[in-house]
């Protein structure tokens, strides 16, 4: 079987990273529908909370805007953010395989996981924003992880 991979190019106001290549460890990217989305703005802040457990699980997060650095600006504040708000150069979600549904007008949202080589570990991707982060499903993926040393 082969192994999903994922490599995209972020951005923020003051730099490009490569995605798996300027990554230190396994990252959660957290793909948003909308910077307005209140269902996606509620999950970065879930993350946010999540935080300190995701470090002793070794985990990084990056939250993905589709729009541009004025966006990814806002829901950062917005959200009293800690961890990092990108943009995707118009095509990260789509790479990501979240695609526009119902005639290419509804942005997909989505949690995916992966490894410092890209490799896809965990995924979820939803139409609707509420499905995009599941806690319940997302803390057993938590806890099938070992503790990073």
């Amino acid at each position: 079987m082969d192994t999903e991979t994922l490599s995209l190019e972020l951005q923020d106001s003051s730099k490009v990273f490569s995605v798996p290549g300027s990554l230190k460890q396994d990252t959660v990217l957290y793909f948003m529908r909308a910077a307005s989305c209140a269902q996606c703005n509620r999950h970065t802040r879930d993350l946010e909370k999540l935080l300190p457990e995701l470090k002793l699980r070794g985990l990084d997060v990056i939250v993905i805007v589709p729009e541009d650095d004025n966006a990814a600006v806002k829901v950062k504040t917005r959200n009293k953010l800690s961890i990092p708000v990108m943009t995707g150069n118009n095509n990260a979600h789509a790479l990501a395989g979240l695609d526009k549904k119902f005639l290419g007008l509804i942005q997909q949202s989505g949690t995916v996981v992966i490894n410092t080589a890209g490799a896809v570990l965990y995924k979820r991707i939803a139409t609707n924003p509420e499905g995009s982060f599941d806690a319940n499903e997302f803390q057993e993926y938590l806890a099938s992880r070992a503790l990073s040393s």
